[in-house]
């Protein structure tokens, strides 16, 4: 009966963190326009159950896992908008109680609550409310992590070995996901090289284990090069994940300031209060049996560097440095009135923003259905061409894309024009003289630029052979063009006009 008991005040905290995650991300199941990247992933998941490949059909640079994730989604039925956001929900309640684990080494249930808490809620305001890549595999990440914790218990490498190929395992699945977690990985690796040595590991041995763990990491990614040089698409492959990453122009000094501050106004007190926790966990007579410090904080620098690797500071790359600053910061809130103030108070005040999800919601979701009955008419036996708005019409309207490029910020936005392996504009003729059924404008780009060639290709088009027929007001002003035979086909009515917001 006690053994019951502890196991059962053991799993209270873990099912208070999952209640609360499900029911605090249910606000915005069904919105489709949480972010315009995974819009995109779940596109390209469902256009693979259809028989298109990324990179050779579908272009992005995103590695093939987060794909696999989403087509998988998809096999859950429905139109898998709020299929792939139950699951990244689930995946948000695992890595929140991966953090509730690990921080109640250093801290107290309650500090630990806080933390695990925190992550939920500040995942939204980061763009994390749906299923960004990191959002998925920050739960490999802490699994790694925690094969890390469980690892510096142990006294024999028999012990360890397993732990190790664990989290070398999950660390080479989240880099199938986004390349970046592979700078975690390194330092988990590198830790369980010293946790092997600590235990008296000849360096002969430690060696093959090295290679071992070195292979066990690269084998998903080794899968993905040799399926796509089996089928002859090895260049492709190779052109979207890896050359084009660096061939991209720089984003304008105006928006890579405007990224930073706004990492900097939702990340900065947690930052903040990371470097206060580092201080106070620095190795000292008062802290002589912090264990956990060194890894934690080579953890959390191995997050930050990870963040800032590419030079791009989109808000929700920063989701990937939230688990170890978190589990750093924990023994901060227990410390002193004051640090339990502050933990508070980062946990509520993203909570104030809850409403504004759920008007959110339901706002999107009936301008999308109104952009999606607009469309329907003129994509019977043509394709749709989303120009500027969100890719998530192309799986609502089972309409074919006229391009491998179906994310409408690369053909558009001058930043991606040397990294896509065409011309933008050549690209962009090609798809206006192929005549699109309908082809979708937004009032103003989501970064302030358009590539101005591509866009004067696109006007003359519209002027001569599209009549708009409909404008929908959503997170911007969305315009339907309709091919002019085929409006005159459907006498279309006078454009539809958006409800306030």
């Amino acid at each position: 009966m006690a053994g019951s008991s502890e196991a059962g005040q053991r799993a209270r905290p873990l099912l208070l963190i999952i209640a609360f995650t499900l029911l605090y991300r249910s606000i915005s199941f069904g919105d489709p326009m949480i972010a315009y990247d995974e819009q995109l992933y779940l596109l390209v998941g469902d256009r693979m159950l259809q028989g298109q490949l990324p990179y050779v059909d579908l272009w992005d640079r995103k590695p093939i896992g987060l794909f696999l994730f989403y087509a998988g989604v998809r096999l859950l039925g429905g139109d898998g908008i709020i299929q792939y956001q139950v699951v990244a929900a689930l995946c948000v309640a695992a890595t929140a109680c991966l953090i509730w684990t690990a921080a109640r080494r250093s801290a107290s249930p309650v500090a630990a609550l806080i933390v695990a808490l925190c992550y939920v809620v500040l995942l939204p305001p980061l763009q994390g409310g749906g299923g960004q890549a990191p959002v998925i595999y920050n739960v490999l990440t802490m699994i790694g992590a925690w094969a890390c914790f469980r690892a510096s218990d142990k006294d024999h490498p028999r012990q360890i070995l397993p732990l190790a190929m664990l989290a070398m395992a999950t660390s080479g699945i989240a880099i199938q996901f986004k390349y970046t977690p592979a700078v975690e990985g390194a330092l988990f690796g590198c830790y369980f090289l010293w946790c092997f040595h600590r235990c008296g590991t000849p360096l002969a041995r430690l060696a093959g284990i090295a290679a071992a763990m070195v292979l066990v990491a690269l084998i998903p990614t080794i899968a993905a090069v040799a399926y796509f040089w089996w089928i002859g698409e090895l260049s492709s492959y190779v052109q979207a994940n890896f050359v084009s990453v660096f061939q991209r122009n720089p984003f304008p000094v105006e928006t890579r300031t405007l990224q930073r501050w706004i990492v900097l106004i939702i990340g900065g007190p947690l930052l903040l209060l990371g470097v206060l926790a580092a201080w106070q966990r620095r190795p000292s007579r008062t802290h002589r049996n912090d264990g956990d410090y060194p890894f934690v904080l080579g953890w959390s620098l191995s997050a930050i560097a990870g963040f800032g690797l590419l030079g791009d500071f989109y808000d929700f790359y920063f989701i990937t440095v939230l688990p170890p600053v978190l589990v750093l910061v924990a023994p901060l809130l227990q410390a002193r009135i004051l640090g339990l103030a502050a933990g508070i108070a980062l946990l509520i005040w993203p909570m104030l923003l809850a409403p504004l999800r759920y008007e959110a919601a339901a706002h999107n979701r009936a301008r999308i259905d109104q952009l999606v009955t607009a469309l329907r008419p003129f994509l019977q036996t043509r394709c749709l061409y989303v120009y500027d708005g969100p890719a998530v019409l192309y799986l609502l309207t089972n309409a074919c894309a006229p391009s491998r490029y179906i994310y409408p910020d690369h053909l558009q936005n001058p930043t991606e024009a040397p990294a896509l392996g065409v011309d933008p504009v050549t690209e962009v003729r090609r798809i206006l003289a192929s005549r699109p059924g309908a082809i979708v404008t937004a009032d103003r780009p989501v970064i302030p630029r358009y590539n101005p060639n591509v866009r004067a290709a696109l006007n003359r088009a519209l002027a001569q052979d599209y009549v708009t027929v409909a404008r929908v007001k959503l997170d911007r002003v969305y315009e339907v063009h309709a091919l002019r035979p085929l409006a005159r086909q459907q006498h279309a009515g006078p454009a539809l006009t958006a409800a306030p917001l």
